[in-house]
């Protein structure tokens, strides 16, 4: 899913140089409108098969993460995948689980941006995208780790600058340099929903895995082969079927489509006041290992 750990920040929970309940963790505002070295512009997403995203010199690497969000018109590019056949200004993408290449839903429109979990290089430490925070970055107060879950106290920024579009919250170990402050992983208010069986043309009901967030009703989501549904209820936390507008055509088992979180707060925009961000209180928290 798309709320997740950065390869790095797995690594270091299976290596012991990242201590959640000990170490001194950060939690900083993402405006991904701002490039750095783990985040990217993307100028251009092809209708096709595979999916290939244009980003200017995006650095990064075959078989790495990124996560894609906000492209225009081919919104299937969004979601979070491993890319493949890197070259300067294009990568392409596929399903990190299955390795099928993303198929196009429609002629790409604008905007887009994308941000790399590594394990490259690209992605592992703060300097690779403390160029998109606002405000003052935040320490987390009282984190606890009881039955292998993340939580800790809610952080607030105060007077944040306006401006700005909060998309994600990112979480790093801060050792004073952020050449090795090793990022833990980014909270963005989505996540993969992927289908646990076909559905047919014309199916209401749509089988997925279990759900980690509920996702608000009225909901398109575009799946990873380039087919949608929109759903017609609320769905919850730990169902097991999506409630849908009868498809207008089929989709494919273990696809997967980006889901925004019911609640997330995000996109945020800053007006200047402060910003109060609430972890979610299911019982996964801020993550669970």
């Amino acid at each position: 899913m798309v709320n997740a750990l950065t390869e790095k920040g797995r690594e270091g929970f299976l290596d012991g140089t990242i201590d959640w309940d000990t170490n001194t963790i950060k939690a900083a505002l993402v405006d991904p409108a701002t490039a750095d070295t783990a985040i990217k512009a993307i100028t251009g997403a092809t209708n096709a098969t595979p999916i290939v995203i244009t980003a200017t010199a995006h650095g990064y690497s075959n078989g790495d993460l990124v996560y894609v969000d906000n492209v225009g018109g081919n919104l299937a590019a969004n979601g979070f995948w491993k890319i493949a056949n890197v070259a300067t200004n294009t990568f392409e993408l596929t399903d990190p689980i299955s390795a099928a290449n993303a198929v196009g839903s429609a002629a790409y429109t604008s905007g887009g941006f994308a941000i790399c979990y590594g394990p490259s290089a690209s992605g592992d430490n703060v300097d690779d995208y403390n160029g998109a925070f606002v405000g003052t970055d935040q320490t987390l107060i009282s984190p606890t780790v009881v039955s292998g879950v993340a939580d800790a106290n809610d952080p607030t920024w105060t007077s944040v600058l306006a401006g700005n579009t909060i998309r994600a919250l990112c979480l790093y170990k801060d050792t004073g340099t952020p050449s090795t402050s090793r990022v833990v992983g980014l909270l963005t208010g989505k996540f993969i929903v992927t289908t646990a069986a076909a559905a047919s043309t014309s199916a209401t009901s749509i089988v997925v895995d279990k759900l980690p967030y509920g996702i608000p009703n009225g909901t398109t989501l575009t799946f990873s082969d380039g087919k949608t549904a929109t759903l017609s209820a609320t769905a919850n936390a730990g169902d097991r079927s999506l409630t849908v507008s009868a498809l207008a055509s089929g989709i494919l088992v273990e696809k997967r489509a980006l889901a925004p979180q019911t609640g997330s707060g995000f996109p945020l925009p800053t007006n200047g006041g402060n910003v109060n961000f609430t972890f979610d209180n299911g019982p996964n928290k801020i993550f669970k290992l």
